[in-house]
C-alpha cells in the first residue's frame, strides 16, 4: 500500500477521489507545488478542465517536476489528466508531460450533457466496474518512444480503448470514483513504486 496519495490539486474532480481513499483509510493530500510533489508516491491527475489544469502547472512551475515524477512513481491520468499525460493532444493541440505513448483526442464521446454511465470491464478486475463518460477523449497508441516499456490495454468500449497503461502509468478516459467502489484505487494503490 502507499504511503501517501496526491492529489493534482488546481481544479477538477478531486473531492471524489479524497473521499474514496479516506474510505479506504490511505494517507492522501492535493497537490499543488514542487515541494509538495515531495511529500507523496503516487499521483492521481483527476478529471476537469485540461487547459485549466494546465495552465496552473506551468504557472507553479510544475512541468518539469511532474515529468521527473512520472519517469520513478506511479500517476494515473482520469479524462483531463489523462489528456495532461499524453504524448500527444488534438482538439485543439495543446501542451503535454509526454508520460504515456498515447495520443488524446479532447472531448471525443460528447458535451457535458452527453455525459453516461456505464459498466465496464478491466482485463485485471474479477468483476466489470461502473464508470462516468463526462466530455470523453479518445485515447489512442502513438508509435513507442525508443526504450519505452510496453504499451497495454486494460479496457475498450464500443471497440476504442479507454485505459492504457505503461510502466506505472495508467490513462483512462473514463472517471472511476464517481461512485464507492474502490477497485481501481486499491489496485492503484498497489503499484510498485
Amino acid at each position: 500500500m502507499s504511503s501517501v496519495v496526491g492529489i493534482l490539486g488546481y481544479q477538477g474532480c478531486i473531492e471524489p477521489h479524497e473521499a474514496l481513499l479516506s474510505k479506504l483509510n490511505v494517507p492522501h493530500m492535493r497537490v499543488l507545488s514542487p515541494e509538495d510533489l515531495t511529500r507523496v508516491d503516487r499521483l492521481i491527475l483527476p478529471g476537469g478542465e485540461s487547459t485549466t489544469m494546465l495552465k496552473f502547472i506551468k504557472i507553479h512551475g510544475m512541468m518539469s517536476p511532474l515529468r521527473e515524477f512520472s519517469k520513478t512513481h506511479p500517476m494515473w491520468g482520469i479524462c483531463a489528466g489523462a489528456i495532461l499525460l499524453a504524448n500527444e493532444v488534438m482538439n485543439p493541440d495543446q501542451d503535454s508531460l509526454k508520460a504515456i505513448d498515447i495520443a488524446a483526442h479532447r472531448n471525443f464521446y460528447g458535451a457535458q450533457t452527453e455525459s453516461f454511465t456505464t459498466a465496464l470491464e478491466v482485463d485485471f478486475l474479477r468483476d466489470p466496474i461502473d464508470v462516468h463518460f463526462i466530455r470523453a477523449p479518445l485515447l489512442a497508441q502513438t508509435s513507442a518512444k525508443s526504450g519505452a516499456k510496453h504499451l497495454k490495454v486494460h479496457s475498450t468500449f464500443r471497440g476504442e480503448p479507454v485505459f492504457f497503461s505503461q510502466g506505472n502509468i495508467w490513462a483512462c478516459s473514463f472517471h472511476a470514483e464517481l461512485g464507492q467502489d474502490t477497485t481501481l484505487h486499491e489496485a492503484f494503490l498497489k503499484l510498485a513504486v
